[in-house]
């Protein structure tokens, strides 16, 4: 009976550290870079993506490029159709409610640590999610220690 109860527990351990591996498969960052506040800065090196915000159009919360050989899935976020706008839109991402906050600039990774895009936000967070259909997602940003994020 020993025997058989061990086995079906180490069978449910094994069972769950194979789901949990892939599910992390499916999951990506965002990973600090001030060189990327640079590229805004210098007005350079932005044409390889696509461009998105999310937030008010005046006063967005983030502003991502997604590099243009992925599918990404908009559904939160509004694109960018021009280029000069792009850096009008990062311009405005440090005028908050609250005042002003400091531009962070990131690189967006998926698994395996292959950049997928750029960061521009005062945020630092944001779920990054590939689909198992291959579509890049990434969430609206959010600060862990915002109140509102701990209420949710």
């Amino acid at each position: 009976m020993r025997k058989k109860n061990l086995a079906l527990i180490i069978i449910i351990m094994l069972a769950g550290m194979v789901s949990i591996m892939g599910c992390n498969d499916l999951y990506g960052k965002i990973k600090i870079n001030p060189d990327i506040n640079k590229l805004y800065k210098d007005r350079s090196g932005l044409p390889d993506y696509d461009y998105f915000y999310t937030g008010r159009s005046n006063l967005p919360d983030a502003v991502i490029g997604i590099d243009k050989k992925y599918q990404f899935n908009a559904r939160l976020w509004g694109k960018i159709e021009k280029h000069k706008e792009v850096y009008k839109k990062i311009g405005n991402l440090n005028k908050t409610f609250y005042g002003y906050a400091d531009l962070t600039g990131g690189d967006i990774f998926g698994k395996n640590d292959k950049k997928i895009g750029i960061w521009f936000s005062y945020y630092r967070h944001a779920v990054v999610k590939k689909t198992p259909e291959g579509i890049i997602e990434v969430y609206t940003p959010y600060s862990p220690s915002h109140d509102d994020f701990m209420r949710r």
